[in-house]
């Protein structure tokens, strides 16, 4: 049994929560950043300062050290090693269980071919798709044979095409194991897609699903709404658009559209250039900021109007803006969805 329960859980910055997940459930927690989902994570798996009990299989495991508590965490970012193929990423979280070359040849090979990378073996990572990466990343929270996975918005860096496929992809997997998943995610689509059950956490504090069914859903991300002029359908499947005077593109969808939506999560912006292609570019001035313990809220004038950029903490502290700048903006054309 794997069951979870958190009682009087909290720290500073979560208010103290009671949640039960069942033993082999997926449940999801959604929330907008900064409401507290990755704290509750790191609390979870160790890594930030905890009140309250956490009891897994019945076990109390919140005074437990990191690695004694058979928990699997997977984050955003894969921060898979770059000099080690994918075998030696895998043996790393097989660490601790102190098997032989032998027993950990033969996991290797149960989890590539039960994530389906089996094809990838002996590449370095850095070689690897971000779809592909994520995949191995999940492979060696694995392979420690956690009791209960906690995934921090795994699918938040990937193109959308890919992440309806890696999430179809989860929810098999996961069935298939029958391992007590908590999941974070601000994407209501998403938590409903995978969830067994589902929770709301803002500003700290839980509450239940039933906030949902109100009508008022303003707590979860807000996208921005651009009115565009469709000037052609082009072969490559592609739209050309005209957004206050600048030139995007967006997937041909198969219907003429003039309102597209865009989360302020999934545009680039930065102090210089953004890498990748050279379409759905702009430069904007930033006018307002506001920075809590997840993310940056940026809102940023573009040629008259508001964009507004949700910028993750970790990525913020290395480029941070300032209300005034000139900043360097790009949108990525599978994010520009009809309305």
């Amino acid at each position: 049994m794997a069951e979870l329960r958190l009682i009087g859980v909290g720290n500073r910055f979560l208010k103290p929560m009671d949640l039960t997940l069942a033993d082999g459930s997926l449940f999801v927690l959604l929330g907008p950043s900064g409401a507290g989902k990755t704290t509750l994570l790191r609390i979870l798996a160790g890594l930030a300062p905890l009140r309250g009990r956490v009891l897994l299989g019945g076990e109390e495991i919140g005074r437990l050290p990191p690695h004694c508590r058979a928990v699997g965490y997977l984050s955003q970012e894969p921060f898979l090693f770059p000099h080690l193929d994918l075998e030696a990423n895998l043996d790393l979280g097989m660490t601790r269980l102190g098997w032989s070359k032998a027993r950990r040849r033969e996991r290797r090979k149960e989890l590539m071919d039960l994530l389906g990378i089996a094809h990838l073996a002996g590449r370095d990572t850095v070689t690897l798709s971000g779809g592909e990466k994520q995949r191995v990343a999940l492979a060696r929270v694995l392979a420690s044979g956690p009791r209960l996975l906690l995934l921090d918005e795994p699918f938040n860096q990937l193109d959308f095409r890919i992440a309806r496929h890696l999430r179809a992809e989860l929810k098999i997997l996961q069935r298939k194991l029958r391992l007590t998943t908590l999941m974070v995610t601000h994407n209501l689509e998403e938590a409903r897609e995978l969830a067994d059950a589902l929770a709301v956490i803002q500003d700290g504090r839980l509450t239940t699903e039933e906030v949902l069914e109100t009508g008022d859903q303003a707590f979860l991300e807000v996208p921005n709404l651009l009115i565009c002029r469709q000037l052609r359908v082009l072969e490559e499947g592609l739209l050309e658009l005209e957004w206050e005077g600048l030139r995007l593109f967006a997937l041909d969808r198969g219907r003429p559209c003039a309102r597209f939506r865009v989360q302020p999560s999934s545009i680039v912006l930065g102090r210089t250039p953004p890498p990748g292609p050279r379409v759905n570019r702009f430069l904007g001035r930033v006018c307002a900021v506001r920075v809590n313990h997840d993310a940056a809220k940026v809102e940023c004038l573009v040629n008259g109007q508001k964009l507004r950029v949700e910028i993750r903490r970790r990525r913020w502290e290395r480029e941070p803006l300032t209300v005034g700048a000139e900043a360097h903006g790009f949108i990525p054309l599978d994010c520009l969805r009809p309305e």
